[in-house]
């Protein structure tokens, strides 16, 4: 590099660059190097990191498959407007509706049980037991009359004692039946103890739980949209077995989205929350949307041949043209000062490790150290050195090369 007592005769006219009007130096002989000069302005500098991303939707619904079943009755396609409410597939288990007939069956069975349990005897079968019991009551009253008379006319000798214990005993054997009927009839009113009624009523309610619950999955079996919106994703087919668990669909709002942006290994540590976010697709040149860093990477994975982290984004204002899954354009600005003094990056060379500019005092270029602050792909932020105004010698380095 040439010692800063050099002088340099202008050369060229005055050239713009950077936005700063600048002209080229040297002494016309060849030998000594031709500098572009640039002025040192101020303006508002920005540094931003330039990747790609995706929209995805900021607050997605899915659906679940709650039993087992073949999907039947789909007729919603994937990006058609579904309500909330609205019948979206049904998923039939076989299984399950034979459990479900068994049960119903069963229980059936059961309160038919249960009733006579808790009824006893039929009444039937008490008035049949009365009305043996009233007419042997009644045959015994009859025969007890005729006892007494039989025995008075034995006192006046008008009938003989085997005719009177013929009687009697004819008496002992209505009351012995009278005690059996009487027996019988108890034996109807506790036909079933108290611990079997409690059993077959327990039976009964437990059959009633297993049914209602058969009957609770099989109703689960209809899958009802579960918010208005988009059906962003449908992930089964009619037709198709899905299990326990399985995803069935995605429903979002159209509008609100969210950007994953693919932010390169190296940029990571410039990443912070509540940074600006500019949005660009090539589907609509010229439009630009805004969106706000919210999640900073958690991790990088592979995309590609590239190492990236996903940069949660919040998208400002709902627009619903941004629909999920479109591949997008982004600027991450990183740092922002509005007042800043400014030199084309390319001014600026290292000199013994430090920072340094070639600086045109009017008639040559000389070395200035300086302290840098912002630095972008094209600017470079002088915080001390240089004022604003001054010009610089832009590309030092290869003009020394010629």
């Amino acid at each position: 590099m040439t010692r800063p007592s050099i002088r340099y005769a202008v050369f060229a006219a005055c050239i713009v660059l950077a936005g700063a009007p600048g002209c080229f130096l040297g002494n016309g002989g060849g030998d000594n190097p031709q500098y572009a000069l640039a002025s040192v302005v101020r303006r508002e500098i920005r540094s931003v990191i330039n990747s790609n991303g995706i929209i995805e939707p900021a607050d997605r619904t899915d659906i679940y498959a709650p039993i087992d079943g073949m999907v039947t009755g789909l007729e919603s396609r994937e990006g058609t407007e579904v309500r909330q409410g609205q019948l979206l597939m049904r998923l039939e288990s076989k299984p399950l509706q034979t459990a479900l007939a068994e049960a119903r069956a069963g229980l059936l069975e059961a309160r038919i049980q249960a009733r006579t349990v808790m009824a006893g005897a039929s009444r039937e079968e008490l008035t049949a037991a009365d009305s043996t019991i009233s007419e042997t009551e009644l045959q015994w009253k009859q025969q007890r009359e005729d006892l007494d008379r039989e025995e008075d006319l034995l006192k006046k000798g008008a009938t003989t004692g085997a005719a009177v214990e013929a009687m009697r005993k004819e008496i002992r054997l209505l009351e012995l039946r009278l005690d059996s009927l009487r027996q019988k009839k108890q034996a109807l009113l506790n036909r079933y103890s108290p611990e079997e009624k409690e059993l077959s009523q327990s039976k009964v309610e437990e059959l009633t739980r297993q049914a209602a619950l058969l009957e609770q999955q099989v109703q689960m079996g209809s899958i009802l949209v579960p918010r208005s919106g988009i059906l962003y994703m449908l992930a089964v087919k009619a037709g198709s077995f899905a299990g326990r668990g399985t995803l069935l669909a995605q429903v979002y709002e159209p509008g609100k989205v969210r950007l994953r942006a693919y932010v390169d290994e190296p940029d990571l540590g410039r990443i912070a929350e509540r940074q600006q976010v500019l949005v660009e697709w090539d589907g609509m040149p010229g439009k630009q949307w805004t969106a706000v860093v919210e999640q900073p990477a958690r991790q990088v994975v592979a995309l590609g041949n590239r190492s990236v982290g996903n940069v949660i984004c919040a998208v400002e204002g709902n627009p619903k043209e941004l629909i999920p899954n479109l591949n997008v354009k982004i600027q991450i600005v990183t740092a922002t000062k509005a007042d800043a003094l400014v030199v084309p990056r390319t001014a600026v060379f290292n000199q013994d490790g430090q920072p340094t500019v070639l600086l045109f005092d009017g008639k040559s270029v000389v070395p200035r150290r300086v302290s840098l602050g912002l630095v972008t792909t094209q600017d470079i932020e002088i915080l001390q050195g240089v004022a604003e105004g001054d010009r610089v010698a832009v590309n030092p380095g290869e003009a020394s090369a010629r």
